[in-house]
């Protein structure tokens, strides 16, 4: 392959799935020639991205994404795509190793909400311990002029609960507690829009569907991204 791009993943696998599965549904096609060309690393044995963030004497999982961004780089894909949030903690550090560019999944997810919804003032969070004590969101959140609405001790631990013991663990999204989630987040905390800024969630929504409020989905923002540049690689338009 000469026109393609490769998508670090394997964090976890099911969310992994899920970015594959609706990019594959995304992309207009009548034969199979039609699909976009691309890798997909599914490092599932990586360590896991908050253990480290939050206790630096566990095994760093920047080392293993650095080695599969070197590796892949040498078969010189178009770009990268991190489809992991907390994985973004050193993203400065995995761009360096690599004059490729890496789709920013955060800053995209930010970016996003203006068209999500224009009269957003007040931006909520859902995301892992990870990503909520590092202040991954931050940052982008602030410049871009909304107010940041973090969960709660008892929303984070209910996150982590879906991510860790449902999905990760059990293989399975439990869309009720999903649901109540995003509820608690915008009848409660107050929040306008909120991000769902872990994979994990993603592939909730894709498996329940949140209708009723409005969300900022990461990992689809970051599907219709590298559909764009995919399809812009091979010289076609998105619609």
């Amino acid at each position: 392959m000469k026109k393609f791009f490769t998508v670090l993943g394997g964090m976890g696998t099911l969310a992994t799935e899920s970015y594959v599965r609706l990019l594959d549904q995304r992309t207009p096609i009548h034969r199979d020639q039609d699909y976009l060309d691309y890798i997909v690393v599914n490092h599932a044995s990586i360590p896991d991205r908050t253990t480290w963030i939050l206790d630096h004497s566990q095994p760093d999982y920047n080392k293993a994404l650095i080695e599969d961004i070197q590796q892949q780089s040498l078969l010189n894909p178009a770009f990268f795509v991190l489809i992991c949030n907390t994985a973004h903690y050193a993203f400065d550090q995995l761009q360096a190793a690599t004059t490729i560019p890496i789709l920013n999944m955060l800053e995209e997810t930010v970016a996003e909400i203006k068209r999500i919804k224009p009269d957003a003032k007040k931006v909520g969070l859902l995301a892992t311990r990870g990503t909520v004590e590092a202040g991954l969101y931050d940052g982008y959140i602030t410049k871009a002029g909304y107010e940041e609405i973090k969960p709660t001790p008892e929303i984070l631990d209910m996150t982590e609960d879906l991510i860790y013991h449902d999905i990760k663990e059990a293989g399975h999204s439990d869309g009720q507690k999903y649901h109540e989630l995003v509820r608690k987040m915008v009848e409660e905390e107050g929040a306008d829009v909120v991000i769902l800024g872990c994979t994990e969630l993603s592939y909730a929504q894709e498996m329940n569907p949140e209708t009723e409020f409005s969300v900022a989905d990461s990992q689809s923002i970051i599907v219709d991204r590298s559909l764009e540049r995919g399809m812009k690689l091979e010289g076609r338009a998105t619609k």
